[in-house]
């Protein structure tokens, strides 16, 4: 259950003012960003009350902030993209799920949903998601199926492009690219066929226990 009552929502509140304050403090600390935004990611995964509690909290903004910093390391990419995706995804199948269940007349209730959408939507891509989401974790291999279900979610116009051998320059790997095509390359859809590098919910990385220890003795804490 989603309701105020449920033990996840009251989990949630409770957790949450620690998980932003730790991603404010230790911003520059990338293995802290990497399980904050990998444990937002896994709060939103099919509950679309946590998903607005992390909104409201301003975590659209530090989600970002973190995949800005840390441009190169590509575990807070793929979960800062994929805490976008989740987000996004769950609380747009609430509205959806809402409007359905809608008393309102039919003209009321698209408008009110249209509404409801761009202001998801807009929570991210006010803070420079489709760039950072594009150009930053979409150029990590080990990113760019998360950064693509987000910008996908975010309706920003997207597809992924599958290059043939041959077209594959020496250090190549498959991008995706706004409405373009390569050649007689054949778009793959997200989704397509099974990767077995992304996962819907957040794995710890190795070292974890140490690098938290680690930055608390140079910050302080």
């Amino acid at each position: 259950s989603n309701s105020v009552d449920s033990p996840a929502f009251v989990a949630t509140f409770s957790a949450l003012p620690y998980i932003f304050h730790a991603m404010k403090v230790y911003s520059e600390t990338a293995i802290i960003q990497e399980h904050a935004c990998g444990t937002l990611a896994a709060m939103a995964l099919r509950r679309p009350a946590n998903a607005r509690a992390i909104i409201d909290g301003d975590g659209a903004r530090l989600i970002l902030t973190a995949m800005k910093r840390h441009e190169a390391n590509v575990s807070v990419q793929r979960q800062g993209a994929l805490a976008v995706r989740n987000i996004v995804s769950r609380l747009l199948m609430g509205v959806h799920d809402s409007g359905n269940n809608s008393n309102l007349t039919v003209a009321t209730d698209s408008t009110a949903f249209g509404s409801e959408v761009t202001s998801i939507r807009e929570s991210f891509l006010e803070w420079g998601a489709e760039d950072v989401l594009r150009n930053i974790a979409g150029r990590n291999q080990g990113s760019v199926d998360e950064a693509y279900a987000a910008l996908r979610d975010l309706g920003c116009p997207v597809s992924l492009v599958k290059f043939d051998a041959q077209d594959l320059q020496p250090q190549g790997s498959s991008r995706f690219k706004s409405n373009v095509s390569m050649g007689a390359a054949r778009t793959m859809m997200f989704g397509e066929q099974h990767n077995s590098n992304f996962r819907p919910v957040f794995e710890a990385s190795e070292g974890l226990e140490d690098g938290v220890d680690d930055a608390m003795v140079t910050f302080g804490a």
